[in-house]
Order: C-alpha cells, then structure tokens, then sequence
C-alpha cells in the first residue's frame, strides 16, 4: 500500500512531535552516579488534535485518516515553519505551483515552493549522524531546525559543525540516517513530513457534539 499523504481539510490546533528514546543510561550505581549518553536510534512520536465544524471535509477527511488503522503509513506534516526561508521572512508559497502543462492534483493544489534550496553537499552513510548541506545564499541553519528526507524521514540539527562562511553547513543530525543518501539529495526544511502510522487502533476516535463539533486528539509513531 503506498503511502498517504495528510488532507489539506485537517488542520492542527496543537501539535506534539518529538523524538523518544534520545538517551540511554546503565542505571544509577550505589553512590548514586548515573552515566547517560545520547542515543541516535530515537523514534518520532505525535499527538495532534484538530478542532473540526460543520464542514464535512474535515469530518470525512478525519475518518480517512483513521481508516485504515495502524496498517496505514500517512506523511505528517510536522507543522513548524522555523526553517532557513521562514526565518528570513521568505514565506514559501503554498501548494500553489502546477505540473508544466498547467494540470494540478485532484485536491485542486499543486506542488510547494521550496526557498532554501538545502541538498546534501556530501552522500551520507546509514547510521550518519553528521552531513553537510549545501543551503542556499543568505539562508542560515540554526539548532533545532527540522528537515525531512525523500520519502518522510525526519531528522533534526542537533548542532553546528562547521561554515565556510558561503553556502556550505556541517552538522549533527538526530536521529541518525535509516540510508545512504547520494549527493545533491534533497532536503527538505520548509514543509518537513514524518512518516508515521497510529499509535493504536482505536487512537483518535471522533465523538460529535450535535453530529457537527468535535475536537479530537489522535498519536502517531514513525513508521519504519
């Protein structure tokens, strides 16, 4: 079954996305010593909840996302808009760009634009946990920054390595890479997805206040 991807009728009132499992520990020794160390095999876990009206696209859009129940793999979108062109003030347009010969998708949109431009400078390795990105001029990368790979991956900066100053960042990324990856792939900071499925089976089950509101709350796991 090939992946979904999110209905543009849904649209988040809060959102929870974090890696679990970033740390491992031995345990605490009789004098109370612990060592921890970071752990790159973190897992992306989510809760969102979507506030839903009268309008039936959001209801049945919702229903479709349950539908299929933890068999089902959907690309989230991680909803930050903290990346290098949100943060110059460069807002990427929305789903707005056509196929060449003018068609869209079903859905009435089209492709997004993506502003920064960030690719791989370098191939990256399985179980990498440093890249190098070549990023677009007069965009900066920062801590925290959220990006997704070809085919929903999500990866944060962890930290800065390295900038010559131009258009070229190494940095540390969690969790660390499920592939190799060959330069020039590439990166995607401003409309970043995680490729998820349902907690559990019956996660999100939508309770209609006078069969019209509702304000459910659904989890996700990454998918591998």
């Amino acid at each position: 079954m090939a992946d979904r991807v999110w209905p543009p009728a849904l649209r988040f009132s809060q959102v929870m996305l974090e890696p679990r499992g970033s740390s491992r520990s031995g345990g605490q020794s009789l004098t109370g010593q612990e060592q921890i160390v970071a752990s790159p095999t973190s897992r992306w876990v989510g809760t969102m909840t979507a506030p839903l009206g009268p309008q039936d696209d959001a209801v049945l859009a919702w229903r479709w996302v349950r539908a299929g129940g933890r068999s089902a793999v959907i690309l989230v979108p991680a909803c930050d808009g903290r990346g290098p062109a949100h943060r110059a003030r460069i807002v990427p347009r929305g789903r707005g760009v056509p196929f060449s010969d003018g068609a869209r998708f079903s859905d009435g949109a089209g492709f997004a634009q993506d502003y920064s431009i960030a690719s791989l400078a370098e191939g990256a390795a399985m179980n990498a946990t440093q890249i190098r990105i070549s990023l677009g001029a007069g965009f900066q990368l920062l801590p925290g920054m959220r990006f997704s790979m070809p085919g929903g991956r999500l990866h944060e900066v962890v930290d800065l390595v390295d900038w010559d100053g131009g258009s070229l960042w190494t940095v540390k990324i969690g969790p660390w890479m499920v592939a190799d990856w060959p330069v020039g792939t590439h990166l995607e900071f401003e409309h970043p997805v995680c490729r998820m499925r349902l907690a559990s089976d019956d996660t999100g089950a939508l309770n209609l206040a006078l069969n019209r509101f509702a304000t459910p709350t659904i989890e996700f796991v990454e998918a591998f």
